[in-house]
């Protein structure tokens, strides 16, 4: 329209006027309505540079560890020590019959007990134990009354020994319930009555009876005490004594 009525002319003249007034005096210019555009950044960032982020840093110090563990233990508790992968206590050992000092597994000699006598007819399979007569060698098994009970295999199964450990020992010949079973080591040898008597002052031995109860000191009417004649006899002081066989008065045994 412009053009139409001014021509070309007049319009170029307006606009070299317009553009001189904004590169004089930009401030006024803006006041106009007319805004320069700020100038480019020359300043690029660094190759590889990543944004920080927007939380908080964390501190150096969250990745540090402690120099030792924290002591979670109560102010005077005591701390159990350990010598070893565990720290139970172990349970203290019963006594035993071990002798102090013996060498080999040695054991004081001492009375277990009464044999079984119907436990071990049971367990040989002759049914259960008699009496068939009223002395030391009146056991029987009930399964055949004819065979002889051997009293320390009787003492060996009743305490679970080997024959080797343990004796049977006959406190009265004429009592069948008299019989005891002794935890031994080791057979000692025969009893000398005559050096028992010479030994203890009562002159020598003598025999009044044809048995294992017959031996006498000859200064003395009294029974000797076998035990204590074994003791003498090969200077110890826990001896125990035995006779094998009743109506042999020279089949006595010194047992330790």
């Amino acid at each position: 329209m412009n053009v139409t009525l001014f021509g070309v002319a007049p319009l170029a003249q307006a606009g070299i006027i317009v553009a001189a007034f904004v590169l004089v005096a930009p401030g006024r210019a803006a006041s106009l309505g007319f805004q320069a555009g700020p100038a480019p950044s020359t300043q690029q960032a660094p190759a590889g540079a990543q944004p920080s982020p927007s939380g908080p840093s964390p501190s150096s110090s969250a990745h540090k560890k402690h120099p030792r563990g924290t002591n979670t233990t109560r102010p005077g508790a005591k701390v159990p020590s350990k010598t070893g992968p565990s720290a139970k206590a172990k349970p203290t050992p019963k006594p035993s019959h071990k002798a102090g000092g013996g060498g080999g597994g040695a054991v004081v000699p001492h009375d277990l007990g009464v044999p079984n006598f119907a436990g071990y007819c049971q367990h040989i399979g002759q049914r259960t134990a008699e009496v068939v007569a009223s002395n030391a060698y009146g056991w029987r098994c009930t399964l055949n009354p004819n065979l002889v009970v051997k009293v320390v295999n009787v003492c060996a199964f009743t305490y679970h020994l080997s024959t080797s450990q343990v004796i049977d020992v006959s406190t009265d010949y004429f009592d069948p319930n008299a019989w005891q079973c002794w935890r031994i080591n080791r057979d000692l040898g025969v009893l000398s009555f005559s050096a028992y008597c010479a030994s203890a002052g009562l002159g020598t031995s003598k025999l009044v009876a044809d048995n294992a109860y017959g031996w006498r000191c000859t200064s003395s009417a009294a029974a000797i005490d076998t035990n204590a004649a074994c003791d003498a006899n090969y200077n110890v002081s826990d001896a125990v004594s035995r006779f094998a066989v009743f109506a042999d008065p020279y089949s006595w045994q010194c047992w330790n």
